[in-house]
This record gives C-alpha cells, sequence and structure tokens, in this order.
C-alpha cells in the first residue's frame, strides 16, 4: 500500500496500523453483536474507549510524520496535562514544588524538540544521544524539588511533600524519554519510537480481549482487580509476535531479537501500568481525571509508556545505536 510516507518506518507501519485499528473496530462489531444483553455496560464503555484511543493513535503517527518537533509537541501537551493531573489528584498545594516540576519538564522538552541540539557547542557536553540533557534534567527536578523547602524555611511535612512531588517529577521525566527517541539516529529514531508505541497498544489492546474472552485467573488482585494471568500472558505473546513482525523497524537487528526486545517491554509496560495502579489504590482514586472518556485521566492512557519509553531509550543505547 503506497501511502506517498517518505520515512521508511512509517510507510512499513502505517497499513498495519490501519489494520489494527480496523481489526479491533470488527471485533468490537462482533462483540456487540454477540454479547449485548448480557454485557450492555461493557460494550459501552469498550466502544467509548475504543472511539477515544482511535484518533489519539492517528494523532501519534501524524505527529511522528511531521518529524521531531511535532512528535515532541505532542508528547510535550500530554507530559504537561499528566503532571497537573497528578499533581491535582495528590493535592499538591506547594505551588513551587509544583512550578519546579513543570519548569524542568518544560526546558527538557523544548530542548529535546531539537534531534541535532548536541550539535551546537553548548550541548555537545550531552552525547550524541542527549543522554546528557535528560540526566541534568532529573538532577535540577530533585534539587530544585528539595530546594523549595529549604528556602521557605519550614520542615512541616516535608517528607511527605517532597516525596509525593519527586514521584510525579519522575514519572514524566520516564514519560519524556519518548521525545528522546528521536535523537537515537535518523536510521532508527522513528523506527524505535513507533516499535515502543506498538509494543504498548497490542500489549495494551490484546491483554484486555484475552482478559474478556479467557480470564478466569486474577493476576493483582489488589493492585488490579480486573486483570488476570490469562490476559497478561495474551497481551505479552501477542505483543512479542508483532515485535517479530516488526523487525524492518529496527533494521539492524534480527526478527528474533527484536522479539526478544519486544518481550521485555511488554513485561515493563505491564510493570508501569501496575505501577500507577499502585499509586491510585493508594490515594483511593478510580481514575486520574475524567480528560478521556472511557480511559479515565492521561496517566491512566499513558501508564504503560511511561515505562516503555525509557525502557527503549536506553535500550537501543545499550545496543549501540
Amino acid at each position: 500500500m503506497d501511502l506517498g510516507i517518505e520515512n521508511e518506518a512509517l510507510a512499513f507501519a502505517v497499513p498495519y496500523i490501519i489494520g489494527f485499528i480496523g481489526s479491533m473496530y470488527a471485533l468490537l462489531g462482533l462483540f456487540t453483536i454477540v454479547k449485548w444483553k448480557q454485557s450492555q455496560e461493557t460494550i459501552r464503555n469498550l466502544w467509548k474507549r475504543t472511539l477515544v484511543a482511535t484518533p489519539i493513535l492517528v494523532a501519534i503517527f501524524t505527529a511522528m510524520h511531521f518529524g521531531a518537533f511535532a512528535w515532541g509537541l505532542l508528547v510535550g501537551i500530554f507530559a504537561v496535562g499528566a503532571h497537573r493531573e497528578y499533581c491535582s489528584a495528590i493535592e499538591l498545594e506547594d505551588k513551587g514544588m509544583r512550578a519546579i516540576g513543570m519548569i524542568v519538564i518544560v526546558a527538557t522538552l523544548i530542548v529535546g524538540m531539537k534531534p541535532d541540539v548536541t550539535e551546537m557547542s553548548a550541548f555537545a557536553w550531552a552525547g550524541p544521544n542527549a543522554a546528557g540533557i535528560l540526566g541534568l534534567s532529573l538532577f535540577l527536578g530533585a534539587f530544585g524539588t528539595w530546594a523549595i523547602p529549604i528556602i521557605q524555611d519550614r520542615s512541616e511535612n516535608v517528607t511527605s511533600e517532597v516525596g509525593r512531588a519527586l514521584i510525579g517529577f519522575i514519572l514524566i521525566w520516564f514519560f519524556i524519554h519518548s521525545v528522546f527517541l528521536m535523537h537515537l539516529g535518523e536510521e532508527i529514531a522513528v523506527g524505535a519510537s513507533i516499535f515502543a508505541v506498538l509494543n504498548v497498544a497490542i500489549n495494551d489492546s490484546m491483554a484486555l480481549v484475552f482478559g474478556r474472552i479467557f480470564g478466569k485467573n486474577k493476576f493483582r488482585p489488589v493492585l488490579s482487580p480486573k486483570k488476570t494471568w490469562e490476559g497478561v500472558f495474551g497481551g505479552i505473546c501477542s505483543a512479542t509476535l508483532v515485535g517479530y513482525l516488526a523487525q524492518p523497524l529496527l533494521p539492524h537487528l534480527t526478527a528474533v531479537e527484536t522479539a526478544g526486545i519486544a518481550v521485555v517491554l511488554a513485561i515493563i509496560g505491564t510493570m508501569g501500568d501496575l505501577m500507577l495502579s499502585a499509586l491510585k489504590r493508594d490515594l483511593n482514586l478510580k481514575d486520574w481525571s475524567q480528560m478521556l472518556p472511557g480511559h479515565g485521566g492521561i496517566l491512566d492512557r499513558v501508564d504503560s509508556f511511561i515505562l516503555v519509553a525509557p525502557a527503549t531509550y536506553w535500550m537501543m543505547l545499550m545496543l549501540g545505536f
């Protein structure tokens, strides 16, 4: 299918994404016909989730098509929204801590939108893949958050407030690694980004499908009551298969190697999901917000990607890209 897309990785992936979306709608339509009388509420929720997720997927691949700036802008919108969402959910009242986290996140995003930024003499120290910028932003975010109560000369609730603020900052710091995937070099940057997105999309979607059809045994009943062993296994196996078939996205690796990476990312993505679930349970929250109908908040939607993005970035660096 010739869609006139210049980037090879995107040209390879887009037809399959269209097919995946079409298949999900077909399965959902079939499920609706067969199970409507028994599962009306579940079906309504699945349709709502799918109708919200589809334009998000379209936005993701459209942003990649237009390059690093557009991709960074999209990630930035989600990152800023997620940070605000987290601070509101935990009722972080200290405006200084909220501001420091937001300033560092936005500054890191702005720098990260330019893949050749390390060619500038001012940023040469960051290395060819801009890993130094990520390291510096983590230090500045942590230092700045700790500095606020020192400037205020107070000790009351410092452990609680600094700890909660740092958790939020680190979550978003993990997430903005997705922008820095574009610093991996022209041959692999877009492919690695697509590989990470596909891994999360397939793992999440197929875990839900397998869980609905075959799920009987609870996986982590306290952290995620609806998650089952069958669903988790089905999601990881599906992501592994797609990772094998998606080898052209990472052309310097074999299909077996990309399948191995997909397994690791799927497991890490599941951990990200449970990590955010643990925080919600501790805070007595059902969802982080109601910004995305059927999904909850931004953090509910990107929970798996929060760990998959940095895992992909650092794995690619470790493999020499």
